[in-house]
């Protein structure tokens, strides 16, 4: 069989039903016909004439292969660029039958391997480098000028990380990572030295960038990308995030500008009359506790206000329900004005006496998500302590013998004495015993004494902000918190709290104890801590732990941080296999976004996070 190359009009061209693509024909028409338009037809296409019969009389032909050139050139008669008679090379197939079109057309289909990425990337640089316009590049292969800026970037790349990339060790999320900071050196040593096991994409950009301050950065928020940018400063994003993403380059410039807006907002905490009023980028109740308390009075609202307070209340449990059952976001969006109402409210209700004013103060301080908070009614420790008794075991003679005359080495022993029969006694009384326990616990967490107890039981708080930056913000989080507060409203002075405690009821008693011994809790992961894993399941287990209440997977918070196949896996499991399927063709940080949509609502959790079931050795060992 011989086959003919020939210039063929356009006209004469029809589509073939035996062409073997039938799904996404018009996919990326826009670029070939750019591409078509800046260089011509640059391969041929194969037809085969309208008959069959391969007669030269035929009124058409028939295309085998290259049905979307054919489709490209046809947009382009469209716009008037070109006209039918446009003479478009073809082989045309001599005596095919439908099996051998078939063959061809799919032959031309499978039978090429698609140009690599970074060969793409590199090739795009090569025209820029020859004076070669980023419009007119842009132009020619019909693509926006951001996607072919994103792709020089690319190309911009260390060349010792694009021979890693080609090698298929990195993939194409972790290369777009890596174009946030121009310094091959800085992109290699992360990347070859390795500080962390699992490069993800975020781990890539937070390396580089550690020096910026995020955006999603309490203090970025508080001030506004507008606001700083009026004020001379930088933000610095890579061509793949949005107008929303970033980092601040400027540091000092950001604090400067956080501290001139709170010390704003403290004029007005200081014409309420405070001592004095601190300003801290964030609080937690750790440092909060430090602080003693002004007690306040309560203040009779209007008939009016109490009957709000009411109405507003009885809303906001609407809400929650609302929420708890169907994960509403406009009911989440209107039960945010209902507590900020209601917050406004109950301030009202709270009073100090201004001559206590000038011995306490406030501080003034960010939330998580760059709003203000603000708490008032503040004493400091050293004021608080400077008003306490001196201890009469601070006024001992230096001699070695006590204003009672009796040796030290006696006392010693007698004390001895008391100490066993002191064990024993608590021993037989219970309730003595959890008012000891607690008054111990007590004056450490509340009121940061580390020697004020003969109980010697101190509770061991680790610093989960070390293990997070995000654990703070979680839901879990702000209501240990909101717990710690209202202990803190309820707290006497210091010297008053053997008695407080003893007179407290048994279940607000037993309330107490097990804030505080919920705050010694520590199941941080540690390689090799079997023992402490099983007891924290255990516990688990005996709470009923389940921690779809408390925590929901998030794309900067769990999907960034896994890879494309594990966000998959997750989303077939939380959903369903179709939805994974749905999901396949796009890029991860797509399917990060879209991860987050399908399976924040849900109550999926990843293994982590479920409680499993405790094999009976492993009980035993535990116990």
């Amino acid at each position: 069989m011989s086959n003919a190359l020939r210039m063929i009009p356009l006209g004469q061209l029809k589509r073939c039903k035996n062409n073997v693509r039938k799904t996404d024909r018009s996919a990326d028409i826009e670029q070939l016909a750019a591409s078509i338009e800046a260089n011509g037809v640059l391969e041929n296409l194969i037809v085969r004439r309208l008959d069959g019969k391969g007669s030269d009389t035929s009124d058409g032909y028939e295309v085998v292969a290259g049905e979307r050139r054919r489709m490209a050139l046809k947009l382009l008669v469209r716009r008037k660029k070109i006209g039918s008679e446009y003479r478009v090379p073809c082989l045309i197939l001599k005596g095919a039958g439908d099996a051998q079109v078939a063959e061809v057309s799919l032959a031309e289909n499978i039978v090429r391997a698609p140009l690599h990425p970074a060969d793409q990337f590199e090739a795009f640089l090569k025209l820029q480098r020859v004076g070669l316009p980023v419009e007119d590049i842009a132009a020619r292969f019909g693509l926006s000028s951001n996607v072919v800026l994103q792709r020089l970037k690319l190309a911009a790349v260390s060349s010792r990380l694009m021979t890693v990339y080609r090698s298929g060790e990195m993939s194409l999320e972790q290369l777009m990572a890596f174009t946030i900071s121009d310094d091959h050196a800085a992109q290699e040593a992360i990347w070859f030295e390795r500080p962390f096991s699992d490069l993800s994409p975020q781990n890539i950009r937070r390396s580089l960038t550690k020096a910026l301050v995020d955006s999603d950065d309490r203090r970025a928020r508080f001030v506004g990308a507008k606001a700083y940018e009026d004020a001379g400063g930088a933000i610095v994003r890579d061509l793949f995030q949005s107008e929303g993403e970033g980092y601040f380059a400027d540091s000092r410039l950001l604090d400067r500008l956080v501290a001139e807006k709170l010390n704003h907002e403290a004029e007005s905490l200081r014409a309420e009359g405070w001592g004095w009023v601190e300003l801290l980028p964030e609080t937690d109740y750790a440092q909060l506790a430090r602080f003693g308390r002004l007690q306040t009075k309560e203040v009779t609202l209007s008939k009016k206000e109490e009957a709000r307070i009411s109405a507003l209340s009885e809303r906001y449990d609407e809400l929650v329900a609302a929420i708890e059952e169907n994960g509403d976001d406009e009911a989440t969006e209107k039960l945010d004005r209902v507590t900020e109402e209601l917050d406004v409210l109950r301030t009202k209700k709270e009073a100090w006496a201004e001559e206590d004013k000038a011995a306490a103060g406030a501080i003034l301080s960010l939330e998580y998500d760059g709003s203000l908070k603000v708490v008032r009614g503040l004493i400091k420790p050293e004021h608080r302590k400077a008003a306490e008794p001196e201890s009469a075991e601070d006024a001992g003679p230096a001699d070695g013998r006590r204003a009672n005359g009796y040796s030290e080495s006696l006392l010693v022993e007698l004390s001895a004495h008391r100490t066993v029969a002191l064990r024993e006694a608590l021993a037989s009384s219970p309730m003595h015993a959890v008012t000891a326990l607690l008054h111990a616990l007590v004056l450490r967490i509340f009121f940061e004494e580390h020697s004020g107890s003969c109980i010697e039981i101190t509770p061991a708080i680790t610093d989960l902000r070390k293990a997070s930056q995000t654990v703070g913000e979680s839901r879990a989080a702000l209501a240990l918190v909101a717990r710690h507060n209202a202990w803190v409203e309820r707290m006497p002075e210091i010297e008053h709290l053997w008695a407080w405690l003893a007179e407290l009821p048994p279940n607000d008693r037993l309330e107490l104890l097990a804030y505080c011994i919920g705050l010694t809790v520590d199941t941080l992961h540690r390689s090799g801590a079997t023992g402490r894993k099983v007891s924290a399941d255990l516990l688990c287990q005996a709470l009923m732990l389940d921690m779809a209440d408390w925590w929901r997977p998030t794309q900067a918070g769990f999907f960034d941080r896994i890879t494309k196949d594990q966000i998959l896996a997750a989303v077939a499991e939380g959903i369903s296999r179709a939805a994974m399927h749905s999901l396949t063709g796009y890029k991860k940080n797509q399917i990060s976004r879209r991860a987050e949509e399908l399976l924040g609502p849900t109550r999926w959790l990843p293994e982590p996070l479920r409680t499993p079931a405790v094999s009976e050795p492993d009980r035993a060992a535990a116990e």
